[in-house]
């Protein structure tokens, strides 16, 4: 009796696995909102590559202006000793 519920239980698993669908596939709807999904990360990438591009520009001429004040502050206090 034990060994006809095993076969059974068995036959029944197997059954279920071949009915039930392991994939479900996209529909058009889903595709769509994909490749819109997909096209909203590409352009937000380039964004981000522009806007990393224009902090480094920005990062460097604030680094010669910081240059370029560091350098008048010494002419500055060169001037100012040279009076007194």
């Amino acid at each position: 009796m034990s060994l006809t519920i095993k076969k059974l239980a068995l036959l029944l698993l197997v059954l279920s696995f071949l009915f039930a669908g392991c994939t479900r596939y996209a529909n058009e709807d889903e595709l769509k909102v994909l490749k819109d999904t997909q096209d909203a990360a590409k352009k937000a990438q380039t964004k981000l590559a522009t806007v990393k591009q224009d902090r480094r520009n920005l990062e460097n001429k604030l680094a010669d202006k910081e240059k370029e004040l560091a350098a008048a502050k010494e002419e500055k206090a060169a001037v100012e000793s040279r009076i007194k």
